[in-house]
């Protein structure tokens, strides 16, 4: 059962429901917090508050099945501050905790990401950032909350439609200009591909190498007849994207800048290809609206 669902949380209030009334009513605990499987005792006595963790702890044994975790069970002096929920809480102040930060952070970074290959609509970042400031108004976040929305802004920007009409025509145009230079080989795996084939079924049905088919993927990624998204799952593709810093370095730089296992050379050379594809429309473009200029120009000079 999935942690994060409502059904999950439901079970977990009736099932610890016992560890409350044992906490309450034998323990007589004054002081006790619990939101679903996070729970903070508050005592005077540090004595007291061992004993409690050795009777909470065979309480939960014996009639739970259950055990406190001994790298997150703790007894400390209220002036160090207690993490509970994320959040580091103080006398007179709260704090996110920073790994929570930095995963925020890394995920705004993969959106951004997603956003400027137009993956995802700018209301799906909204829906991920008020989340976020949601859960971050609990702690005394009022600069970071403003610094975050002027960030927001700045790299999600609100796109214009005649923008993006332009842009897809000319990587439609880009398309059909390449189509042509693909080689009928290649273009036969992308016909296996559109039947749903995986490499390895593609490999034995031309009785090629599935490295030979890959470097097919990466022909098609460049020309522009295969979009790298429909191949690689998302999360693999912002990844590589984070550590390439040109496509014009090699396969070995980019492998070792990522220092990963999973992520193959073959799938690196997928994502290159996708970014060779993006400069050279960017190129294209380029050359159209230097081109639309010196016809807008003579024409003014004609008309004069």
């Amino acid at each position: 059962m999935p942690l994060g669902n409502h059904t999950s949380q439901f079970f977990a209030n009736i099932y610890l429901n016992e560890l409350d009334q044992y906490v309450k009513h034998i323990l007589k605990a004054k002081y006790y917090i619990r939101y679903v499987d996070d729970f903070v005792i508050l005592s005077h006595s540090k004595a007291e508050l061992e004993t409690w963790r050795e009777r909470i702890n065979i309480f939960l044994r014996q009639q739970l099945h259950l055990e406190l975790h001994p790298h997150k069970s703790h007894i400390i002096s209220l002036g160090k501050g207690i993490t509970f929920l994320g959040v580091r809480i103080f006398y007179y102040h709260k704090l996110v905790r920073k790994s929570n930060l930095k995963k925020f952070e890394y995920a705004m970074r993969e959106l951004k990401i997603l956003y400027g290959e137009k993956q995802i609509r700018r209301e799906e970042v909204v829906e991920c950032l008020e989340g976020w400031m949601a859960y971050a108004q609990h702690a005394n976040t009022y600069k970071y909350r403003r610094g975050l929305l002027r960030q927001f802004n700045k790299n999600f920007p609100i796109r214009h439609k005649n923008q993006l009409i332009r842009s897809k025509k000319i990587k439609n145009f880009y398309r059909k200009v390449y189509a042509s230079k693909v080689e009928f080989s290649v273009q036969k795996t992308l016909l296996l591909l559109r039947k749903r084939l995986t490499v390895q079924q593609i490999a034995e049905a031309r009785s090629i190498k599935e490295a030979t088919v890959w470097g097919h993927f990466a022909n098609l990624i460049e020309y522009g007849q295969l979009p790298v998204w429909i191949i690689m799952p998302k999360k693999k593709i912002v990844k590589i994207l984070q550590n390439i810093k040109s496509p014009l370095e090699s396969l070995t730089e980019i492998k070792r800048r990522l220092k990963e296992k999973s992520i193959t050379f073959n799938e690196i050379d997928c994502v290159r290809a996708h970014l060779k594809m993006k400069e050279k429309i960017k190129k294209s473009n380029y050359r159209k609206e230097i081109s639309s200029q010196n016809t807008t120009s003579f024409k003014n000079k004609l008309f004069i």
